[in-house]
C-alpha cells in the first residue's frame, strides 16, 4: 500500500509533527471512523515514527478523554499541607536531582515550626527517629524523615504507631522522602499523601531555579569584578548542561549522575576563593586549575565511568578559559536563531531578565549532541511507557482463536524446540580443536594457539545456553501439560515467552552474573543464537583459513578474542623480541565491507558487525563526518585489528586529521559502561576530537 503513494508517505514520515498531519490515503477514512478513527491513527504514528509515540498518545488522552488528563499535576506544598493530617503522613518519592527539605522549611516558617527536626535515616537512625516523632507527637512539631529507604525497618512500624498512638497534637506532621523501592510498608504508602517531585525540566528552568535559590544580590557582590559574575553564570550554565544531558539516555552520560546543588554550592565557594586571590590581585585565572577543580574535584567525585570523566572535562575545557571574558563569547558554536550569550549586569534581576529569553526547548546542540539525540530520548521515553503497559496487561485472557496463554506458549515453545541448533558434544569439538593450525609463521597447534583456546571456550559457553534453553522450553511445555510442577520461575518465563521477552535465565544465571546476549524481544535474541552457532560450527568445522572477517557481536567474550589476537601477533614477532606488556592495539577502518575481503590477513584478524552512534563513517573520504537525519545507528565497514608497539605504531605516520585522532570506545550494547566496554580504537576527524566527544560517539557491537 505504501509503494503505490511512496511519495506522499516519505513527505508523511519526514515531518516534524507527523501525528498532526493528513495521513495519506486514509485520512478520510480516519476522519470518518469517529470511534476508532483516533486509535488507529496513534498505531499507524506508533508503527512508522515510534519516536513521536508520547505525543500521538498525548493528543489521543486529549481528544478522547479531556486535557486534565495529560496536564502536570501543579499541587502547591501549601495544598498539600492542607490536605494532610496528623495521623496522614505526606510521602515525598525522590527523583534524580529533586529535594523538597527547602520547601518545606518555607512552609514550616509561615507556620511558625521552623526549625523542622530532620533525621537521614540509615544503620543506627531508628532510635533517633523515634525520639524525635515521640516529641513531636507532645509539642506538635514537624519531623522530617530523609532518605527512608535506608530506614525500611522503622517505616515497617510507623504504621502502627501513627494510627495507634492514643493522643497526637493536632499540628504534628510528619513529612517522609524516599526513593522508589518494592520494600516500602504497603500499609504506611496507603495512608500517606504521595507526592512526586520532577526537577524543573529544560535549561531555562534550570538556571531559573540556580538564580532563584543558589546565586543571590548579595553572592553576585561578594566580588565586585565583573568577571566574578560572569563565573557565577557560566558555573550555572554548566550546572544545568550537565543535569539536563541526563535524558538524553546513555548518549548523554554512560552513568546517570545524580548531581545536585550541593556539588554547585562547592564550585561557586572555589571559584570565590580563587578569583580573590587572583583577579582582585592582578593575576590572571589559572584555567587549569579551574577546569581540574570543577570536572575532576567537585562534580568529578560523582563520576565512576572514564568516558563521563573525558566529558566533563571537554565541557571545562570549553567554557573555563580567556573565550568567555569576550563580548563575541556565546554557549553554541553554531548558527541558531537564539544564541545563549553571558548577561551583563551588576543587579541579580538583569540575570534573571536574560535567562527568561532562553528558548523553552532546548535544542539537542546546545549540550553538543546532534539533532538525532532527541530522536534517542523520544524513542526510550516512548519504549519505556510501552513496556510499562506490556507488563500492566493481564495475562490470562484468550488469544486469538479462543486460545488461552498456556496454549498459545506451549505452541511457541514446541516451534522453538524444533528451530533449536544442535548440541555441541564437548569430547568431539575438543577432538577438533586440537588439529586446529595456529597463526601463520608459528608452529603452534591446538590448544597451543591463544584463538584455538579462545574458541573452545565460547563453544563451551554457547553450548551452556543451548542446554539452558532447549531445558527450559521443555519444563514449560511439560508443566502446561501437568506432567511436571509449575513452579514460579517456570510461571515467570511462561509470561516472558507469552510477551515475546527472553526469560532471565536463558540470560543470567542464579547469580544474577550474564550468561548470554540481551536483546529486547525473544525473536531476535533466537536469530542471534542460531547465528553464533553457525559462525563457531564454520570456524570449528573449517579451521581459520575460512575466517576471513569475524563477527565480533557473536562472541560473548569479545575482549577474550582481542587478548587472544595480541597474543598471536606477538609470537609471530618472536624474533623482534616484542612483550606482550608493550604491545597494543592498531585499528584500521577498511573501506568495504567483509564480504569485499579476499583473504585472511597473515598478522591480526579483520572484524566486522559494529555500528556507529552519534555519528557516521564517510566510506569515500575514510573520516567521522556528522549523522544523517534520523539515521541514529549506521554499520560501520569491516575493520582490521592487529597489535603492533608504540615505537613502531610512530613510525607509520598515520594521518588522523589536524587536530589528531578521536578516540572512540567500542560498547557491546547502546547501554554504555565499564562492563560493556571492548576495547577503543582511533578515527580520523577533520574537526576536533571535541567536537565527538560532546556528541557522544561510540562503536556499538548490537543496536538494541
Amino acid at each position: 500500500l505504501i509503494q503505490g503513494n511512496e511519495i506522499a508517505w516519505k513527505k508523511w514520515f519526514d515531518e516534524n509533527e507527523p501525528e498532526s498531519c493528513p495521513v495519506p490515503d486514509y485520512e478520510e477514512r480516519l476522519a470518518m471512523e469517529r470511534t476508532l478513527g483516533p486509535f488507529l491513527r496513534l498505531c499507524i504514528v506508533r508503527f512508522m515514527r515510534e519516536d513521536r509515540t508520547s505525543i500521538a498518545c498525548n493528543q489521543f488522552i486529549e481528544a478522547q478523554l479531556d486535557s486534565r488528563f495529560t496536564a502536570p499535576v501543579t499541587d502547591t506544598i501549601a495544598d498539600i499541607y492542607d490536605e494532610s493530617s496528623p495521623r496522614k503522613p505526606i510521602l515525598y518519592l525522590l527523583t534524580a536531582g529533586s529535594d523538597p527539605t527547602f520547601s518545606i522549611d518555607e512552609l514550616a516558617k509561615k507556620k511558625k515550626k521552623y526549625p523542622t527536626d530532620k533525621v537521614s535515616m540509615g544503620e543506627g537512625q531508628e532510635k533517633v527517629a523515634r525520639e524525635k516523632n515521640n516529641l513531636a507527637f507532645i509539642s506538635g512539631g514537624w519531623v522530617i524523615l530523609q532518605n527512608s529507604h535506608l530506614g525500611i525497618g522503622y517505616m515497617c512500624e510507623l504504621e502502627d504507631v501513627l494510627l495507634k498512638t492514643p493522643e497526637i497534637d493536632d499540628d504534628f506532621r510528619l513529612w517522609i522522602t524516599c526513593e522508589i523501592t518494592p520494600r516500602f510498608p504497603i500499609g504506611l504508602l496507603q495512608i500517606a499523601i504521595k507526592v512526586t517531585l520532577e526537577p524543573p525540566a529544560g535549561l531555562k528552568a534550570g538556571i531559573f531555579r540556580t538564580y532563584s535559590t543558589m546565586v543571590s544580590q548579595e553572592l553576585l557582590d561578594k566580588i565586585d569584578h565583573e568577571k566574578w559574575r560572569t563565573l557565577v553564570y557560566v558555573q550555572a550554565f554548566l550546572h544545568s548542561i550537565v543535569q539536563e544531558r541526563r535524558k538524553f539516555g546513555p548518549i548523554g552520560w554512560c552513568v546517570p549522575y545524580e548531581y545536585n546543588n550541593s556539588d554547585l554550592d562547592a564550585c561557586l565557594q572555589f571559584l570565590e576563593k580563587h578569583v580573590s586571590v587572583t583577579v582582585m590581585v592582578g593575576q590572571p585565572v589559572s584555567w587549569v586549575t579551574v577546569q581540574y577543580m570543577v570536572a575532576e574535584a567537585q562534580y568529578g567525585g560523582r563520576i565512576t565511568d572514564d568516558l563521563d570523566r573525558e566529558l566533563f572535562i571537554t565541557y571545562t575545557a570549553k567554557w573555563f578559559c580567556d573565550d568567555i571574558f569576550k563580548t563575541t563569547f556565546t554557549f553554541n558554536n553554531y548558527q541558531a536563531d537564539y544564541s545563549y550569550k553571558i548577561p551583563e549586569g551588576l543587579e541579580i534581576q538583569q540575570y534573571r531578565d536574560g535567562i527568561e529569553t532562553i528558548p523553552p526547548v532546548d535544542s539537542p546542540l546546545i549540550f553538543g549532541l546532534h539533532p538525532n539525540a532527541d530522536l534517542t530520548y523520544r524513542l526510550k521515553e516512548a519504549a519505556e511507557m510501552i513496556a510499562t503497559i506490556i507488563e500492566t496487561q493481564p495475562k490470562d485472557s484468550g488469544g486469538q482463536d479462543g486460545k488461552s496463554m498456556d496454549d498459545i506458549v506451549k505452541e511457541q515453545a514446541l516451534d522453538l524446540i524444533g528451530k533449536m541448533p544442535p548440541d555441541f558434544v564437548e569430547e568431539i569439538f575438543r577432538a577438533q580443536i586440537v588439529k586446529l593450525k595456529g597463526p601463520p609463521g608459528t608452529q603452534d597447534k591446538g590448544f597451543a594457539a591463544p584463538l584455538n583456546i579462545f574458541l573452545f571456550q565460547e563453544l563451551q559457553r554457547l553450548q551452556n545456553i543451548i542446554k539452558i534453553v532447549r531445558t527450559n522450553l521443555k519444563s514449560i511445555s511439560m508443566a502446561i501439560d501437568g506432567t511436571v510442577v509449575m513452579t514460579t520461575d517456570l510461571l515467570a518465563d511462561l509470561g516472558s515467552i507469552f510477551d515475546a521477552r527472553v526469560p532471565i535465565r536463558w540470560t543470567n544465571d542464579a547469580s544474577g552474573a550474564e550468561i548470554s546476549w540481551l536483546m529486547p524481544n525473544l525473536g531476535g535474541w533466537f536469530t542471534g543464537l542460531t547465528d553464533r552457532h553457525q559462525m563457531l560450527n564454520n570456524w570449528l568445522e573449517n579451521s581459520r583459513s575460512v575466517m576471513k572477517s569475524y563477527w565480533l557481536t557473536g562472541f560473548t567474550n569479545a575482549q577474550g578474542f582481542l587478548t587472544g589476537m595480541r597474543q598471536e601477533v606477538t609470537r609471530q614477532h618472536k624474533k623482534d623480541q616484542w612483550a606482550l606488556d608493550d604491545v597494543i592495539s592498531h585499528t584500521e577502518v577498511l573501506p568495504h565491507d567483509e564480504v569485499k575481503i579476499r583473504d585472511v590477513p597473515e598478522e591480526g584478524q579483520n572484524i566486522h558487525g559494529l555500528f556507529i552512534e552519534g555519528g557516521r563513517w564517510d566510506r569515500q573520504l575514510n573520516r567521522l563526518e556528522e549523522s544523517e537525519p534520523k539515521k541514529l545507528y549506521v554499520a560501520m565497514p569491516a575493520i582490521y585489528v592487529t597489535a603492533t608497539t608504540a615505537r613502531d605504531l610512530k613510525a607509520m605516520g598515520i594521518n588522523h586529521g589536524p587536530h589528531g585522532p578521536y578516540n572512540s570506545a567500542v560498547y557491546k550494547y547502546p547501554k554504555r559502561n565499564d562492563r560493556y566496554l571492548i576495547f577503543r580504537l582511533l578515527l580520523k576527524t577533520e574537526l576536533h576530537p571535541f567536537h565527538w566527544k560532546l556528541r557522544g560517539v561510540c562503536l556499538v557491537a548490537q543496536t538494541e
